[in-house]
């Protein structure tokens, strides 16, 4: 492989390759080259220059972005890189199929949009962008036929470019009378939402008058997705919420139509793609905090609802039924032994709360909060939470480590008539092992104000539809537990920061904090950089 002969027979299987004279595919015959490569090898680096252009012969290429930018890597670090860091943009794959080859026309040093490696081993020809331009200049001939197939591609993609353009109606002038302009969509607009935003943004944008700024947004009730992602053509940023989806394909969208901001309104970010985001240079910024108070408060009220069965009796109240038995009995909170897992801000001040009982408080967190210590805590290991606790809160993030903390084996491990409160991230819990606790008497009640699979239904009304969801089902129908569809967060003080925070997100990006320099942003750093995330979630 790799003569002469084969690269004539690969051109005329090549969509660009095989319309050319046989002249110029003689010339371009003599300056390609043979490759033989294995998997992971790396022909173009992202932001590197590009110089030259491939055309496969066997195998699978595939691009995958880092949003490094000017921090070029090489050799093994490259590519460790790709495998921990990159996202994948697209495939490369097809006898034939060619890439760069545009790029290379000019001698314009445009930086590569995307690193290409090889997936698999593979059989790959190449054409130095200085050797095409050398043939062109050598032939006038050669250089108009490639410039009348350039003009009919362009024709063809313009045509694309402007009834997409004229569908969505982007483009939309950028700056106003007094300045510029942001312009923001905001996505899963419940009334509170609308309600709250409208009139904040109004006394938000006489704020910053001076700042020759202008922010205005638009709302729809629809959730990010895939289908939905249209919807921010000709926008500046996102707005998000807690159940948008923010996946690597969805965000490799909002960036081909030009978004470059997404200001999640909500602490939790678990559903945002952001080493996508950090690829496809978009900004993500967040509430870190908005008032710890209502989540902490909110998880007693569930504790207590929960051991003195409260909606149970309201319940049977309401129908008349005054009785008092064995069914309503709780148990006193002073004495007994509750863990919270997860002493960030939020745990911290619920451990504050559950000391106000008179209980025996223990912890567990991979950083140990000093003034959680100071204050009477006694952190312990996760085997030591689930053998000793009474009632234990679940105050954790949900990352890779902590998904389904609560699941069988655990729960084989806890003390046998154990609460279990939680309203941090449904992830937290496997549904099914949760179930099979209640059913066994492990567990003696639950209070959640998050489920694993809520974003198929909180913050919507079910009312008048069947669930199809059994877990959940279960789990309403269940007069163990207590389920409530994320409010915990939902004061009036925790919604004006929620919004105020967010507006300042928005103008801090507007000013030019992006990326890493945004104050809230969650841009994970590369494994080369100095950490993984910036503003861990407490």
């Amino acid at each position: 492989m790799g003569s002469k002969q084969d690269a004539l027979k690969l051109m005329e299987k090549s969509q660009i390759l095989e319309s050319f004279s046989q002249e110029l595919k003689n010339a371009f015959s003599e300056i390609m080259r043979f490759h033989q490569v294995e998997d992971g090898h790396i022909f173009v680096q992202e932001g590197a220059p590009i110089d030259n252009f491939l055309i496969i012969q066997e195998g699978v290429l595939g691009r995958y972005k880092t949003g490094l930018g000017e921090e070029h890597l090489s050799g093994d670090t490259l590519r460790e890189s790709v495998k921990t860091d990159a996202v994948w943009v697209d495939t490369v794959e097809g006898v034939g199929r060619v890439t760069g080859f545009f790029q290379n026309l000019t001698d314009d040093s445009s930086p590569a949009y995307a690193t290409i490696v090889a997936k698999g081993p593979g059989e790959v020809w190449s054409v130095k962008g200085t050797d095409m331009r050398e043939l062109v200049k050598s032939n006038g001939s050669f250089g108009l036929e490639l410039l009348g197939y350039a003009a009919q591609r362009l024709r063809v993609e313009s045509k694309i470019t402007r009834g997409l353009l004229k569908k969505f109606n982007a483009g939309s002038s950028a700056c106003t009378a007094n300045g510029k302009l942001l312009k923001v969509i905001c996505y899963d607009t419940s009334s509170w939402v609308s309600v709250g935003f409208r009139p904040a943004l109004e006394e938000f944008n006489k704020s910053i008058k001076d700042e020759e700024l202008e922010i205005r947004m638009d709302f729809t009730e629809e959730r990010l997705s895939a289908q939905s992602a249209a919807y921010a053509t000709g926008y500046d940023a996102i707005c998000t919420f807690v159940n948008d989806t923010a996946s690597a394909d969805i965000i490799q969208t909002l960036s081909l139509l030009g978004v470059k901001m997404i200001a999640q309104r909500a602490a939790g970010f678990d559903r945002i793609d952001t080493n996508a985001a950090r690829a496809f240079g978009i900004t993500v910024a967040r509430v870190p905090e908005y008032s710890p108070y209502a989540v902490a408060e909110f998880g007693i009220s569930l504790l207590m609802a929960v051991n003195r069965k409260i909606t149970r009796a309201s319940n049977r109240v309401k129908m008349s039924n005054f009785a008092l038995d064995e069914g309503l009995m709780g148990m006193d909170i002073h004495g007994k032994t509750i863990s919270v897992m997860g002493t960030g801000k939020i745990g911290c001040i619920l451990c504050n709360i559950i000391l106000g009982f008179g209980a025996k408080l223990l912890c567990y967190d991979v950083f140990e909060n000093e003034a959680v210590k100071a204050a009477g805590g006694v952190y312990v290991s996760k085997d030591e939470v689930f053998e000793k606790s009474d009632i234990i809160f679940l105050m954790m993030p949900l990352l890779p480590t902590t998904k389904y903390t609560i699941n069988e084996e655990t729960i084989s491990k806890c003390k046998h008539g154990v609460i279990i409160i939680n309203t941090s991230r449904g992830g937290l819990i496997d549904t099914k092992a949760l179930l099979q606790g209640l059913q066994s008497g492990i567990i003696s009640g639950v209070g959640m104000d998050v489920y694993e699979n809520e974003e198929d239904y909180f913050f919507q009304d079910w009312s008048a539809r069947n669930i199809p969801d059994p877990d959940l089902v279960a789990l309403l129908g269940n007069h163990k537990v207590v389920l409530t569809a994320h409010q915990s967060f939902f004061t009036k003080e925790a919604v004006d920061k929620i919004i105020l925070t967010t507006l300042e997100n928005l103008r801090d990006f507007a000013a030019g904090k992006t990326g890493l320099d945004h104050p809230n942003n969650c841009i994970p750093i590369t494994k080369q950089g100095r950490s993984k995330v910036c503003n861990k979630t407490l």
